[in-house]
């Protein structure tokens, strides 16, 4: 996986370089989403640690409560930044299918 990594810094790299100096910006997670089946299989792609998180973000979600002991200001900084990234891809997931279900 050092490999898949390697290429995710690499496309990240070139995006924040596109936007520097660019008008027209991308996005990092749309730009890793739509290059990821060149070099990998997008099962591999989500470690195990990843999907539990994934898991634990939407049992909490659902069911409305912490993941942690603790209100917000005892969630590990770490949790936290984990929930903006899952809640940005799935916001991104479902708009991607509101344009497709509305294109066709």
């Amino acid at each position: 996986m050092d490999d898949v990594w390697y290429v995710v810094d690499l496309l990240k790299q070139e995006v924040e370089e596109h936007n520097a100096t660019s008008e027209k910006k991308f996005e990092i997670h749309q730009a890793i989403i739509s290059h990821i089946p060149f070099f990998t299989c997008p099962n591999h792609f989500i470690s195990k640690e990843y999907q539990r998180d994934i898991q634990r973000y939407t049992y909490c979600k659902k069911m409305k409560v912490p993941p942690f002991e603790g209100s917000y200001g005892n969630q590990p900084k770490k949790w936290i930044d984990k929930c903006n990234v899952i809640e940005k891809m799935l916001n991104y997931i479902q708009s991607q299918q509101i344009k497709k279900s509305k294109d066709g």
